[in-house]
């Protein structure tokens, strides 16, 4: 398995990834920073081991060495069965840490249609108060049943009310009459989809 090996911008912490993990986006394991895995190594190639890693034919116990010791015999420290240091490592490299999941980004695609409601409390005795409600959906047809449902439930006779579609960059329905507006009669853009 290829890797590519890279270091991470905000830290330097030396990182390692498949080939297959080119262009994902994760946290640094040290920092938490956004990191995203190059094409290409941005780092030198490790240096050989410094140590040749063996197992014991005798008890399979994992054994180090220094390159000095190549061709030593010494007993082995679990079952003092006599071990001979080989020229190179037999045993596999330790897998690399594999990157943490991508990060999940917290933004959200904007809806097509934004609904907004101002409601202005006129039916109290207190001087009156506006409120503004807004929601965001891809279908008109939500959107106007849930601007219904709003004014349904306000008690006032003042309102200013919109839907603005975002595709078409224009308001596709409008109001700014006090009383009861039929939103009924209120249809789809043309090319709602």
């Amino acid at each position: 398995m290829d890797l590519i090996r890279f270091a991470c911008a905000s830290c330097g912490q030396h990182i390692s990834a498949a080939t297959g993990q080119i262009a994902i986006v994760a946290p640094c394991p040290n920092c938490n920073a956004a990191v995203t895995v190059p094409t290409t190594s941005t780092l030198a190639p490790r240096a050989p081991a410094p140590l040749v890693k063996f197992a014991c034919a005798s008890c399979a116990q994992h054994i180090s060495a220094t390159h000095a010791q190549i061709g030593v015999t010494a007993p082995c420290p679990n079952c003092s069965t006599a071990v001979t240091v080989p020229t190179t490592s037999t045993l596999p490299p330790p897998p690399p840490v594999p990157l943490p999941a991508p990060l999940q980004t917290k933004f959200q695609t904007k809806k097509r249609y934004e609904t907004t409601v101002i409601l202005i409390e006129d039916h109290t005795a207190k001087p009156t108060k506006t409120k503004e409600v807004k929601i965001w959906t891809d279908d008109f047809i939500d959107a106007r049943n849930w601007l219904i449902r709003e004014l349904d439930a306000f008690r006032g006779k003042q309102y200013l009310v919109g839907i603005f579609d975002h595709m078409q960059r224009r308001s596709v329905f409008k109001d700014e009459k006090g009383g009861r507006l039929d939103l009924l009669r209120s249809r789809p853009p043309s090319s709602n989809r």
